[in-house]
């Protein structure tokens, strides 16, 4: 099952304010029914409960492409440098409090994809290798 959270999420529809479950993380060699979600940017799909609005939330989404030692970050809104440098901060700062996870983080390739057909090359070539 993949990784979630709880968020509050506003209706554009009718302004209604609702808890959702939206997808943080995806390990494909276990979730691989989520990479036609991923295909599509229709991952963390949400609707309103009062008048059935369906949205589609841009949010972060990392997706572990094990067995390869890849791990991507997909985030529509990471267009700018800054943006990306700060998603490679954050894995060089939590992989960095234990010797473990600092060797796995040498062996491992960290991407931040903003670009949706970027993704769904990656998503391609991972499929006609592994299913």
């Amino acid at each position: 099952m993949p990784g979630t959270s709880t968020t509050e999420v506003d209706c554009v529809k009718c302004q209604t304010t609702y808890e959702a479950d939206v997808i943080e993380h995806i390990d494909l060699s276990e979730e691989r029914d989520m990479i036609r979600a991923l295909r599509t940017g229709k991952v963390n799909r949400v609707q309103c409960p009062k008048c059935r609005k369906v949205m589609y939330l841009d949010r972060s989404v990392v997706i572990n492409f094990e067995p390869d030692n890849l791990i991507v970050v997909y985030d529509p809104n990471a267009t700018s440098p800054r943006a990306k440098s700060q998603f490679e901060e954050e894995f060089r700062n939590v992989t960095s409090f234990d010797e473990n996870l600092s060797e796995v983080a040498e062996d491992t390739d960290f991407r931040v994809i903003s670009d949706l057909d970027e993704l769904k090359q990656l998503l391609k070539e991972y499929k006609k290798t592994y299913l």
